[in-house]
Parts: structure tokens; C-alpha cells; sequence
């Protein structure tokens, strides 16, 4: 069966469309990380917001501010487990950063509209929380392969990826 002759119009149409997708995707992959970057200055700045120093911090601060260290070290050990290089893993970072800041911002869109559901007290460790579960989930992830590990020289033997990571090749 033959195909029926597409018409200009609908040749450019399509054009315009496809052109205007990859404009939005590159928007969003632009703007994440951009986002991510405005998240932790915003953050840090409101950990820090009279000027007295480490000394206004409240004890749930102090216990954000170390486990983020320690999901910062994680994710960097994943990502050198895949291959990533410094900047793949930087974007990767504040891409997801990104995605909780907007979570942070909608999330305070509606606590402004729901005053008397959530106690304010309770926003900012409910703001920080967002942020490390988004470390916790940042790391590339795959299942890995413990076979080779209980062979007789498990200490020479490093483990090996079960699925390819598509983005570190990239």
C-alpha cells in the first residue's frame, strides 16, 4: 500500500513541532540544574539566617548538614563505581537538586494555603528532609553482581555491573 503524498504544510507543522520539543527539553535540562544550585544557596542561607554563624544551628541542622556530607561522599563513590566523570556526576547532582527544589517550592506553595495543617516549626525539616532523600536517590543505580565475590580470591576480585548505565557512556 503506497503512502499518500505529505503536503508542506504538514511537513513544516511537524517541523515546528519536533523543533520546539527538543527546545523544551533543553529548557528543563538547563534549568534543573540551575534551580539546583538556587536550592542549596536558599538553603544554606536559610540555615544561616541571623549571622551568628555555626552557633544558630539547631541540632536537626547540624544532623542535615553531616548527612549530606555523607550522601555527597555515597554519591560520589557510585559514581566512580559507573564511570562518570566529574562533570557528568556535577549535573547529575544538581539536575536532581533541581527536581527537590521544585518539589521544596510547590510544597511551600500549598503549606502557604494549609497554615493550619502543617506547624511551621515543622517546614524546614520537612524542606532539608526533601533535599537528603533526594542525595539518597541521586546516585546511579544497578544491580550488582556478588558471584564473583565468593569465588576463593574475593579480595582481588571487584565486583561487576549487571545493567549497563546508559548515561555514563554518554
Amino acid at each position: 500500500m503506497a503512502k499518500s503524498p505529505v503536503s508542506l504544510l504538514v511537513v513544516l507543522d511537524s517541523g515546528l513541532t519536533y523543533g520546539l520539543q527538543k527546545l523544551l527539553l533543553l529548557m528543563l535540562a538547563s534549568l534543573l540544574p540551575v534551580l539546583g544550585v538556587i536550592g542549596l544557596v536558599v538553603t544554606y542561607e536559610s540555615c544561616f539566617e541571623h549571622g551568628r554563624g555555626i552557633l544558630e544551628l539547631s541540632r536537626f541542622e547540624i544532623i542535615a548538614f553531616v548527612l549530606f556530607i555523607v550522601l555527597e561522599r555515597r554519591f560520589t563513590y557510585y559514581c566512580r563505581l559507573f564511570g562518570y566523570s566529574f562533570w557528568q556526576g556535577l549535573v547529575r547532582l544538581l539536575r536532581v537538586l533541581g527536581v527537590a527544589s521544585l518539589i521544596v517550592c510547590v510544597g511551600a506553595l500549598l503549606s502557604g494555603g494549609l497554615t493550619s495543617a502543617i506547624e511551621p516549626i515543622l517546614l524546614q525539616p520537612l524542606w532539608l528532609s526533601t533535599y537528603l532523600l533526594a542525595l539518597y536517590l541521586c546516585p546511579p543505580a544497578a544491580l550488582i553482581d556478588h558471584t564473583a565475590q565468593n569465588s576463593p580470591r574475593a579480595d582481588a576480585v571487584e565486583p561487576t555491573l549487571n545493567t549497563p548505565d546508559m548515561e555514563s557512556k554518554s
